[in-house]
């Protein structure tokens, strides 16, 4: 698995008590209660992320107005003026409530960027990742030298997938403003809209990257034809997954920021420093490993227990 033996730990252990139980029932189960755990793993990533939030932030500034003009300052201020969009504080000025309004958007798809995975510190991803499949597989797991020892094991594949994740997000966002706002055809957007299907698809894709490297010894190129046939043999599911993660990382916190002014502001902070990202992250890799499970480690126990196997 790529990860250092620990001779002071326990034996792998089982599932839950009741093996009949199904996925949907193990993942609420497991994720009760390893909860307190999942709330550090989640303020772990959200540190450790410190820098990948900065790139995220200086990427979203940049390409907005490049997907939409709407997007630049004086002309956003104008729009929601247009709107008739004001502060909710009589004493704020319109220009202050477009500028929180902004700020507000650009919190939002910071955080589903960096939540995605799409801009992320890769070995503390691949690190996380290993505690989610140990929870998953209800093993004891000791936080930080299991994490510590994951990060070592797997930095070099994690750091290349980190600027490989930036490279892809980079190229696809860019040919999505380019279509959508600075090429005029009437093929800007049937190209603009397959740009978009290829993101989501590239999204989809990631779910499966850090959690393989995670749990598998494969080279990097094998990483991804694995995630590849992964989320084409299990797209529906997949594609579920993703949808739960929109809600969790954008549809929730959207709510919370623009229904609730100032108390959700504070609340929409708590539930991404200690919620949001663990519970999107631990359903992924929970989702991944019952596809190890199921193509991988299933027929190879069948393959070594053959006959042919046994000469």
């Amino acid at each position: 698995m790529g990860i250092l033996p620990n001779y002071n730990k326990e034996g792998p252990g089982v599932y839950v008590d009741d093996p009949k139980h199904g996925p949907f029932i193990r993942f609420f189960q497991t994720y009760a209660s390893k909860f307190f755990k999942l709330c550090t793993t989640n303020l772990m990533f959200v540190l450790f992320n410190i820098p990948s939030i900065i790139v995220a932030c200086l990427g979203v500034v940049y390409f907005l107005p490049q997907i939409n003009d709407v997007f630049e300052t004086t002309k956003f201020q104008k729009y929601l003026t247009d709107l008739g969009i004001t502060a909710a504080d009589s004493s704020m000025s319109s220009d202050a409530a477009s500028m929180q309004i902004y700020f507000l958007l650009v919190l939002l798809l910071v955080m589903f960027v960096v939540g995605m995975q799409l801009v992320a510190v890769g070995p503390v991803q691949t690190g996380l990742s290993y505690l989610y499949r140990s929870f998953a597989r209800e093993t004891p797991t000791f936080l930080w030298s299991d994490f510590t020892s994951s990060v070592k094991s797997n930095w070099k594949q994690s750091t290349i997938v980190t600027f490989i994740s930036l490279l892809v997000t980079s190229i696809t966002v860019m040919n999505i403003a380019f279509y959508a706002n600075v090429y005029s055809g009437k093929s800007s957007q049937i190209f603009s809209g397959i740009f978009g299907v290829i993101f989501v698809f590239y999204m989809c894709i990631q779910i499966f990257v850090y959690p393989l490297i995670a749990s598998v010894d494969l080279k990097l190129k094998d990483i991804y034809k694995n995630s590849v046939l992964f989320f084409l043999g299990r797209l529906l599911p997949t594609m579920g997954i993703f949808l739960v993660d929109v809600v969790v990382l954008l549809v929730i916190p959207l709510v919370m920021l623009f229904s609730f002014t100032y108390a959700g502001f504070g609340l929409a902070i708590f539930y991404y420093l200690f919620f949001a990202f663990s519970f999107v992250h631990y359903l992924n890799t929970f989702f991944v490993w019952q596809q190890i499970e199921r193509y991988i480690i299933k027929p190879q126990e069948i393959d070594e227990q053959s006959p042919e196997a046994a000469e």
